[in-house]
Parts: C-alpha cells; structure tokens; sequence
C-alpha cells in the first residue's frame, strides 16, 4: 500500500551513545533507560509513518527520534514524523483513519475517538500484545487512563501520558497583591483575584480562547459542568441557553474580556503556555501535563521558582471532570503491524520518561501522569512535589462517565462523546471567539450554539 509522509520526515539513523556529553547523574539516568530491550532488536523492520500533536512532550519524542535514540533499540525501522499544531493534526488524522487513508500507521488521538473509532475497526487491538511483555508493564497505567481507550475488553491505544485540570498561578504577585491562593479555589475567587492582579503589563488570566472542540472548549466545558451545566439534557435537548450554562459561558467569556489579553480568541493551549513563561498571565487553568513544563527551570527560566499550583476551580461541583490522555494508536490498515507496535511500545514505556530527562537535563518535557511509578520516582518528585498530589487526585476525583450535576445521556469531561461532537463542537466554538471579540453578543453566542447543538442532536437521531 502506497504511504505518505506529510510534512515532517525524521529519517531515523543510528546515532552517537546516549552517554555522549552527560553529567555523570544524567549518564547514570540514561544507561538506565533504554526502553525494552538493552541489545538492539534487528528481528523487526519496515518504515512506519507517525503523526503526533505538536505538544512540548511530542516535541521532545520528536528529538529523540532524530537524535536517533529509538534506532539505538530497533535499527531497521525507519520512522517518519509528522508533527502538528493540534486543530490541524486532529483533522488530518480523523480524515487518515475514518477514510482509512493509509498515510499513518500510528497516529495520536485521546479518549474522545478510540471507543468510537475501535468500535467500526479503524484501530488494531493492542492490548493483548503489550499485557504478555513483563518489560512493559501495563498494570502500572492508572486504570482511568486505559478504562477510556477500552472497547469491549480491549485496548485500542497506548497512553503515552495523562492529564486533569489545575490552576497555575505566580506566587510573587500574589504576595505583592496580599492575596493567598487556596488549595481548592472556587471560580468566584479567581475572578475576584484575576481583577486585581491585572495590570503593569500582566493579566489577571490566561483561557483558550482558539477555536476547537480541543482547543477552547476544553476549558470552557469543564466550567459548564463545575456550574451546573450540560450541553445536553437526557432527551437530547440542547442546554447550552439553560441557567446553568450560559452563566458559565457568560462568566468564561467576560473574564477573558476584562482580564485576558487581547487575541484570545487566537489563543491555545501552546499560546497560553507560551505566555505565562513570558510573565503576561498572573494565573491560567489548564491541563496538568503544563505543570512540568512550567516546574522545570530549562524550560520556564524566569518563573520556575515563583510558580504555585492549586486545583480545578469549583462552582456547583467541585472539578469539571477534565480527564485527558494522549496515546499511541495503530491504524487497522497498516501495513506495517510489527514495526509500528515496537514504535509504540518504547513511546510509551516504564523508562521513556527517563530517557527523555536525559537528553533534556530536566523533567520538563517528560511525558507523566499515565504511569504510577512515575509519581513514586524520588528524582522527580523532587521537582514535582508542589503539584504531583493535586495532579493524582484530580486524575482520580475527574469522572466523565457522570460529568455533570444533573444526569445527562453522554460521557466524556471535556466533550460530549459523540462522533458529531468535532464538528459540533468547531462550530460552537467559532460563535464564541465572535463573542470573545465582540462581533456579537455573548447571548447570540450563546442562542446560535444551542441551536446548533440541538440541529446536531435531530439530524444524528438522538434528539426525536
């Protein structure tokens, strides 16, 4: 079967020794963390082509694989990247798989499609495989994480990490302010503290703002349900114009007009990352995989040590129910089975977090919270200890199979699990960027979303 790569090709050649410019800790780290096997395996062969979010953990796979680290165990196959900003590499990928394209042999997706996608065989099972191999050990992946890659017994994706929600906030300006930031924040505090941080050349908050069911309306969900909110109520009937959620998406919007900075609605999960080490955000609810990235001095120099760290905003419930993972799927049409689980398999391993600790000198783009042993790894607890237990505990407080105050007819935390929720959720999406910058009101956002949510739910047969 003919195959391309997209846009990002990372020829994979062998490469110098790991150990190669290392501190003596570093070396001692990496002669540790070869993934899976410590001699090379020439049994498996084939190129294999990946596409990937252009996540900072991505990122950092994405460099070893060039610096030819994945070579070192598995030299004949050749792996071909193509890395993406997430809205693009979302289309592209559910394009590949549901058309069963054949351009990826493996692709990144979360728990949103693998059900669905597992359910009408676009995906090979993996489980099976990964649960015989001692060296992988798969009962160290907390069970939320592959529960939400499971289809009727088995498993679809490997996850390569884990995430919830949490509230990132700069320590120095809160006690330049006199404000202290407690441990379980509600979203009235936020707002009231977002106010008075905002100024001197920093706002108050950083949202999403982007448009995209993974993009703004990640967040944005979360604060619906934490206010009581649904999209949908048990006979499908739209709820986005209920009390209940179109205060969230009236607070959500405003709070990013008075206290956000200007082009949020042109701002996502990388943007906002991107800002806060930049000293624009006084505070930014987002995923926990940041919480590394902005812990670690390589990678956030100047706030490192003036970040802290709390829960989740609460409103009507106490956590929005953010539960998120990135995994390793394999395409059903592959024609590379072998070589493209063996990629799989050392992303996703015990000791890749390691490895990637090696080559960055820091945990900061270290992929976590998939793995319990991570979270007992006395190295990295002593970076992470300030967040490491409110990440455990709201990936196990999170629950989408009941993510809202009132009984609703879906799952999922942040969206609605349902194949019409992309395109539902793009559009929905779109009116409340319009909204963010004032080409209309966040009420007509608010009615034409609902609309759209319930066209979505007659004409996908839910709703009759």
């Amino acid at each position: 079967m003919p195959r391309k790569s997209l846009t990002i090709v990372a020829a994979v050649l062998l490469a110098l020794p790991l150990l190669t410019g290392l501190a003596p800790s570093q070396a001692a780290l990496a002669q540790d963390a070869t993934p899976l096997a410590m001699t090379p395996d020439t049994s498996i062969s084939g190129s294999i082509d990946v596409g990937m979010v252009a996540n900072p953990q991505m990122v950092a796979l994405q460099d070893l694989v060039n610096a030819g680290e994945f070579n070192k165990v598995y030299p004949n196959i050749k792996v071909n990247l193509t890395v993406l900003p997430e809205n693009e590499i979302r289309q592209t990928i559910t394009q590949d798989v549901t058309t069963q394209a054949g351009k990826f042999d493996a692709v990144t997706v979360g728990p949103f499609e693998v059900p669905m996608w597992a359910k009408q065989g676009w995906l090979k099972e993996v489980g099976k495989d990964v649960a015989s191999d001692p060296n992988y050990d798969l009962k160290d992946i907390f069970p939320s994480m592959t529960a939400g890659l499971t289809y009727q017994d088995g498993l679809y994706a490997l996850p390569f990490y884990g995430e919830s929600a949490m509230t990132y906030y700069r320590k120095d300006l809160f006690d330049a302010a006199g404000i202290q930031m407690p441990e379980r924040p509600t979203w009235d505090q936020i707002q009231e503290y977002a106010a008075k941080l905002t100024g001197n050349g920093v706002y108050g908050i950083c949202l999403r703002g982007l448009p995209g069911w993974g993009e703004q309306l990640a967040p944005l969900t979360t604060v619906i349900n934490a206010f009581g909110g649904s999209w949908y109520n048990m006979n499908w009937q739209a709820q986005l114009d209920s009390p209940e959620s179109s205060a969230a998406i009236k607070f959500y919007i405003e709070l990013l007009q008075k206290y956000g900075p200007p082009g949020s609605e042109q701002n996502g999960f990388t943007e906002n990352e991107t800002l806060f080490i930049q000293g624009k955000c006084a505070m930014w609810y987002d995923a926990t995989s940041a919480a590394d990235f902005m812990a670690s001095s390589k990678t956030n120099p100047n706030y490192a040590s003036k970040m802290g760290y709390a829960y989740g905003p609460s409103k009507v419930l106490k956590t929005g129910n953010w539960l998120w993972s990135w995994n390793f799927a394999m395409e059903a049409n592959t024609d590379a089975p072998e070589a493209t689980l063996a990629f799989m398999k050392w992303a996703t391993s015990p000791n890749f977090d390691s490895l990637v600790v090696a080559h960055d000198g820091g945990w900061g783009r270290a992929p976590t919270g998939a793995r319990m042993s991570t979270y007992k790894n006395e190295d990295y607890l002593k970076t992470a200890s300030p967040f490491a237990d409110i990440v455990l505990n709201s990936i196990e407080e999170a629950n989408p199979d009941k993510p809202t105050a009132q009984p609703v007819p879906y799952t999922g935390g942040q969206f609605v699990r349902i194949p019409e929720f992309q395109q539902l959720g793009n559009d929905v999406s779109k009116e409340f960027a319009a909204a963010i910058v004032g080409q209309e009101t966040i009420d007509q956002a608010i009615k034409k979303a609902n609309d759209l949510a319930n066209q979505t739910a007659v004409e996908g047969g839910y709703q009759t």
